[in-house]
């Protein structure tokens, strides 16, 4: 019972020490992770909340003024104008975001996947050999998939969200389902990560193909390494959640304590990031490796039975 139980967290074990092999690389590449997920949130609490607070203001103001007076088409016209600055944000932060959160999976994932195979590549040497365009489509494909099936499933959730409130309420049978699929949602986001370590691993396997191969590494070959991965990577990443939850308490009182929760919070998140990118791809390598020296061995098994036969 308690060798099942190491060899169930071997791969975290081996996901922790990894970045210790090529700390030149990792370092930096944690510093990235760190400024990226800084970056988003900071934008939210200098520009958008801001913004949003002042166009609230805005319509307030505007129940209680006059319909024909100047001032009210005064209120509309800023309105309208903080709308728009509003959503040239949130387009200009989604497609910045995606673009970032695209190109750090990518080199954190190859950096994993790299530093296990054995290579020390510095992070200008790992910036060369991602950028190959051999190199850089498998993990690119698959990303795209996987960004357009949470966006889709994101979408449906809302809406039946909306419908089940609207209609059952959270406690029906309509609100359990709701539950299971939203957790449903949250498992295939674990499949995501382990699809995009699989197409780094290997450059031909991209796409739906990575992702069904994630799902029969989980679901088949080792599951119980695949749900501890899942239960610690939500874990994870709803330990750190607070931090940001407070940040944006904060700087609702004082702007620079918020932005230096942020940090605080930026810099635990690009850790749990770094840790669970490099757990999946060790559990890709030594899901895939099990994998083939079970199919190895039925071959193996079955040839006595193949020659008696003949």
């Amino acid at each position: 019972m308690g060798a099942k139980t190491t060899s169930c967290f071997t791969f975290l074990k081996e996901a922790l020490v990894l970045p210790t092999r090529n700390p030149k690389l990792f370092a930096p590449i944690l510093i990235l992770l760190a400024i990226i997920a800084f970056l988003v949130p900071a934008v939210n609490v200098v520009l958008i909340q801001p913004l949003t607070a002042e166009m609230l203001r805005h319509v307030t103001e505007m129940q209680t003024t006059d319909p024909s007076s100047a001032e009210f088409a005064r209120l509309l016209e800023e309105i309208r104008q903080e709308a728009r600055e509003l959503v040239l944000i949130a387009v200009g932060l989604f497609f910045v975001t995606l673009a970032l959160v695209f190109a750090k999976q990518i080199l954190a994932f190859s950096a994993a996947s790299t530093t296990y195979s054995g290579d020390r590549y510095s992070l200008a040497e790992l910036l060369r050999r991602v950028t190959e365009w051999g190199n850089l489509r498998g993990p690119l494909v698959t990303m795209g998939v996987v960004t357009a099936l949470q966006l889709t499933f994101m979408a449906l959730l809302g809406t039946y969200f909306a419908t089940v409130m609207r209609h059952a309420g959270a406690l029906s049978v309509q609100g359990a389902l709701f539950v299971l699929a939203f957790l449903a949602f949250m498992y295939f986001g674990v499949v995501a990560v382990v699809g995009v370590a699989v197409s780094v691993a290997d450059g031909g396997c991209r796409g739906v193909r990575a992702l069904l191969r994630a799902w029969r590494l989980m679901t088949r070959v080792s599951r119980k390494e695949g749900a501890l991965l899942a239960a610690v990577m939500v874990l994870l990443s709803t330990a750190v959640s607070p931090v940001y939850a407070l940040a944006l308490v904060y700087a609702k009182k004082s702007m620079a304590v918020g932005l230096c929760l942020l940090f605080g919070y930026a810099l635990l998140s690009a850790t749990v990031e770094l840790f669970y990118m490099a757990a999946a791809t060790v559990y890709c390598y030594e899901a895939m490796e099990s994998k083939e020296v079970v199919l190895a061995f039925d071959g193996y098994a079955k040839i006595p039975s193949g020659e008696a036969n003949v």
